[in-house]
């Protein structure tokens, strides 16, 4: 008799012990939009003479990884061209509840932003302010994700007084090397 007893004993434990352990929240498809984003992206552009300096080539690489259980997407990236060399990290997230997209980010000459942005289709919109060498500026951009997902084009605009103005900024054609 014992054994029925020990056997009804353990099973009740077992089962008591997996409602007790909750699984790990998932991201819901707002958050999974990020993903194509993620790996190595090599990007050549040209930057427009604006406020931020004069008008010159631009290079670099760009490495976005999911992060945080898949609920974000973190940028790390080195530049060189128009601004010298710098290197910059974003994070980006789904903020559930205001239903937009939010980044923040920095940049190795102490160049801070933050914004936000959606998603429609392959074409993301943002705009965010920059503090560049203690002065603040509007921006806002747009990229364009090729249907494949190995390309992209992001077109950026630089306003100085508040978002009244708007002059042409940087265009950049990015191409997923993993």
């Amino acid at each position: 008799m014992r054994r029925p007893r020990l056997f009804a004993v353990l099973v009740l434990v077992v089962a008591t012990s997996s409602r007790g352990m909750a699984q790990a929240p998932q991201p819901g498809p707002e958050v999974k939009k990020l993903a194509v984003m993620a790996g190595v992206w090599q990007y050549e552009g040209e930057a427009k003479a604006t406020a931020l300096g004069p008008a010159a080539k631009i290079s670099g690489k760009q490495t976005g990884t999911m992060v945080a259980n898949g609920f974000g997407l973190q940028w790390s990236g080195q530049e060189t061209g128009a601004f010298g060399g710098v290197q910059w990290g974003e994070i980006d997230v789904y903020d559930a509840a205001s239903k937009t997209y939010r980044f923040l980010g920095y940049q190795s000459d102490g160049a801070t932003w933050s914004g936000t942005f959606t998603i429609a289709g392959n074409t993301w919109k943002a705009t965010s302010t920059m503090t560049v060498k203690g002065t603040s500026y509007h921006m806002r951009a747009e990229t364009v994700i090729a249907a494949d997902g190995k390309s992209q084009t992001w077109k950026a605009e630089l306003s100085t007084d508040g978002g009244k103005t708007w002059v042409p900024w940087v265009e950049q054609k990015l191409t997923k090397v993993s």
